[in-house]
């Protein structure tokens, strides 16, 4: 009797946890997906080959032979623009449709490049990857991926205002909560900028791709 009420409170609190954390775990599944399509799109195709080899190409000219502030920067300011990119897109009704999007399109080019560094340098790609990119690229993908969720929900509650019977709603306290959420994760990627400098200086004279 026991153990079948533990089970069935477990089943309780599973469901509980799904209903409260269902968008960021859909988030999460969608950029999964895009991780593992791009990964298995580059043997089949030269253009995502070619944008792969590019974007590696940028990543590694960007933190070879420079200063730490240099990397920081840059590395703050193209997570700066993905993470304004889907902010923007929240603040409007699109954004319901345009962050999923966004979300799958950056697994895609994580899963792209990192297939890249595997086929064509091997051991040395592994641990490039495991070394260079892993560590910053965690923190600034659950930022990421926790701002997409913000921004969806901000979406969807712009989408309800359109609907003939909804009543009109004053923005302005949500809106506020939804820009100092986002100041948040603006600290996350440079946490997540800083480690990138940090580990870029440290180690990119030992990698030669």
């Amino acid at each position: 009797m026991r153990r079948s009420t533990v089970v069935n409170l477990n089943r309780v609190k599973f469901a509980q946890f799904l209903g409260k954390n269902h968008l960021i775990i859909l988030l999460t599944f969608m950029f999964i997906a895009g991780v593992a399509a791009g990964s298995i799109t580059i043997g089949k195709s030269q253009n995502v080959l070619k944008l792969s080899e590019y974007f590696l190409n940028t990543y590694v000219s960007q933190r070879t032979g420079v200063s730490f502030f240099s990397v920081l920067f840059s590395s703050f300011f193209t997570s700066l623009l993905t993470v304004l990119f889907v902010f923007v897109s929240g603040a409007s009704m699109l954004g319901v449709i345009t962050v999923p999007i966004w979300v799958v399109l950056r697994g895609f080019l994580y899963g792209a490049v990192s297939s890249f560094l595997y086929s064509e340098y091997s051991v040395k790609g592994i641990a490039f990857n495991a070394v260079m990119v892993i560590p910053a690229a965690v923190v600034f993908v659950i930022s990421f991926l926790l701002a997409a969720k913000e921004s969806v929900k901000f979406s969807v509650i712009m989408a309800k205002l359109t609907l003939p019977r909804s009543k009109p709603v004053n923005l302005y306290i949500d809106f506020r909560n939804y820009c100092g959420r986002y100041t948040f994760f603006c600290v996350a990627i440079l946490i997540s900028a800083l480690i990138d400098a940090v580990l870029s200086c440290s180690f990119i004279k030992f990698f030669q791709l």
